[in-house]
């Protein structure tokens, strides 16, 4: 790719996309936008014209949604960074996808991080398979999840994780079939993406699939016995969300 990164910004807000690209030529020197579009057809127009390195594309549009856009476009050799003004909701959508997102209003600083991964890795592997995900899970509960490896970002079954682990600024992903995976990911940030999802925080370090969970033992030392007969201590101060949790997704006798 050249030293200029060419960058359009597809938004029917028209107010919206001239803030952004004010943003963006304050901030960075080596990006042009050399185009905008309000509309779909406008969006899939541009996109063929100028064949852009860097896309900013919002979700919704009167007449349908960002997604039409990169299915209908001809030229595809481009990152995607969505500017969506979506809830907290999807915002783990994206988290599980792997696609990068900015919520309106735009942040400075979360646009200048946005684009610092962009520079540091053009990484268009699996973005088809990305995007899959991406609407998935704005429309239901997520199936699947992309995780950084050594080797980029791979794809894993949500069901198939029973617990996460701290390890400093790292975490420890188990599974079901034995095998574990260490990601450059705090404990917190797969919290913020599995919560909702059956999972639940039970310690500082623990993070377990209730899908997973054999036996819990109450009293003092509240403690959770899973499938494979890992034992793991319940804190005090996350026992009460534990059981509540429990309690919506167990029946009782």
């Amino acid at each position: 790719m050249s030293e200029t990164i060419k960058a359009v910004i597809i938004d029917d807000e028209e107010n919206f996309s001239s803030a952004l690209e004010i943003q963006i030529r304050k901030q960075f020197q080596n990006i042009s936008i050399l185009g905008k579009a309000t509309t779909i057809k406008e969006g899939i127009k541009l996109i063929n014209n100028i064949k852009p390195d860097l896309v900013f594309l919002d979700i919704n549009f009167p007449e349908g949604n960002g997604f039409e856009i990169l299915e209908s476009a001809k030229y595809t050799r481009f990152e995607v960074i969505f500017t969506s003004s979506y809830s907290e909701y999807a915002v783990r959508a994206f988290e599980v996808s792997a696609i990068h997102y900015l919520l309106k209003p735009i942040d400075p600083v979360k646009l200048k991080e946005a684009i610092n991964r962009f520079t540091l890795k053009i990484d268009n592997n699996k973005f088809d398979e990305k995007l899959r995900i991406l609407k998935e899970s704005l429309q239901d509960k997520p199936q699947k999840i992309l995780l950084p490896t050594s080797d980029g970002q791979n794809i894993f079954n949500i069901s198939e994780i029973v617990r996460c682990e701290a390890d400093s600024s790292y975490s420890t992903v188990f599974f079901n079939n034995g095998s574990k995976l260490m990601i450059a990911k705090p404990l917190q940030h797969l919290h913020k993406i599995l919560v909702e999802l059956d999972f639940v925080r039970i310690h500082s370090k623990h993070l377990v699939n209730l899908k997973y969970v054999k036996k819990y033992v109450s009293g003092r030392s509240p403690h959770l016995i899973l499938t494979d007969g890992t034992d793991l201590q319940i804190s005090q101060h996350q026992k009460s969300d534990f059981v509540d949790k429990l309690k919506r997704y167990v029946k009782s006798v």
